[in-house]
């Protein structure tokens, strides 16, 4: 559709919307009016015209006091806005980022229409969409204020309240935010544990106790500046925590390949052996999923600097 044809419709359908002697305007017919002008937008590949016929039939709904359809069209008109921006992405285009603005206004005003009608889980659904939306953006630090809220908001599913947590804690690797994300993931693995009693999430322990001993061989924490709890996580795979014992079972979580391999490398860690930390990142590599790899590869830098300086230092005579 023209966008001249969109226009001419737009004002036809607006029309009818104003008062008249003695006569009331048909609010309700207007509103399936801009509806259906928004789907014919859609199937002609124009999102932007359609979000604001959507937005009009928001503004329609809203005044005969339908809360529900009000909620959908600006969603709607959300979505579509965000299928525009989305697209002028993928082509490469120069864009002030105009119908992201309004993606995210849209989204906001649904979750809060939807949290003052009493509806919290559908309202945080709408922060969740959004927040992947802008992870998908690569806009993780502003994602994380609306899962958040989100969380906030999801009182009664323990299974979207994980999906939640697990998404804020890839929010904060994803930064470099090491201390939170493994803060966040220890809050995770607690509630896991707390809501488990048919033992349902052991693949999702198991992924966090991966990820925490890997922020904790990046972190590199310190009996001073960590909490006793978060340094058992990492002691139980040092040597010092092997003394004595025989086949201590250290994660039930783990497969027995992974727990080994998980603990050679802290061993290696450890010693700063870095070459042999890198064949152990092909051998354990199976095992892991991509987020895993790329933490797996920090404490390696970080072996094989501590190890050139540890060898610049004795070269000089220096301690």
């Amino acid at each position: 559709m023209e966008g001249q044809d969109f226009l001419t419709e737009y004002r036809n359908i607006s029309n009818k919307l104003k008062k008249r002697f003695l006569r009331r305007p048909n609010v309700a017919e207007a509103s399936d009016h801009f509806r259906q002008l928004a789907k014919k937008l859609e199937d002609n590949d124009d999102p932007q015209f359609a979000g604001f016929c959507y937005l009009a039939t928001g503004r329609c709904e809203q005044t005969v006091g339908n809360s529900s359809a009000e909620v959908e069209a600006i969603t709607l008109a959300a979505r579509c806005f965000l299928r525009c921006e989305l697209e002028q992405q993928n082509l490469k285009n120069p864009s002030y980022e105009e119908h992201l603005n309004a993606a995210i206004a849209g989204f906001k005003e649904a979750g809060k229409l939807e949290e003052e009608a009493g509806r919290g889980s559908a309202a945080a659904a709408l922060y969740i969409e959004l927040g992947d939306t802008l992870v998908s953006l690569q806009r993780s630090a502003e994602a994380l204020f609306h899962y958040d809220k989100a969380l906030e908001l999801e009182t009664s599913s323990i299974i979207d309240t994980l999906a939640i947590k697990t998404k804020i804690s890839n929010c904060y690797i994803s930064l470099g935010d090491h201390h939170n994300a493994l803060k966040t993931l220890t809050e995770l693995a607690n509630f896991c544990a707390a809501n488990d009693p048919c033992h349902l999430y052991q693949s999702q322990l198991a992924n966090i106790e991966v990820l925490r001993v890997l922020l904790l061989l990046i972190i590199q924490p310190s009996h001073h500046n960590t909490a006793p709890h978060l340094l058992q996580v990492l002691d139980k795979y040092k040597w010092d925590g092997m003394e004595g014992e025989e086949e201590v079972e250290l994660c039930p979580y783990l497969d027995t390949d992974i727990s080994i391999l998980l603990q050679s490398i802290v061993m290696v860690v450890q010693v700063r052996d870095s070459e042999a930390l890198l064949y152990l990142e092909d051998e354990i590599a199976e095992y892991l999923n991509p987020q895993q790899k790329a933490l797996l590869s920090e404490p390696r830098s970080k072996t094989k600097i501590r190890k050139q300086e540890s060898f610049k230092y004795s070269f000089y005579g220096e301690k």
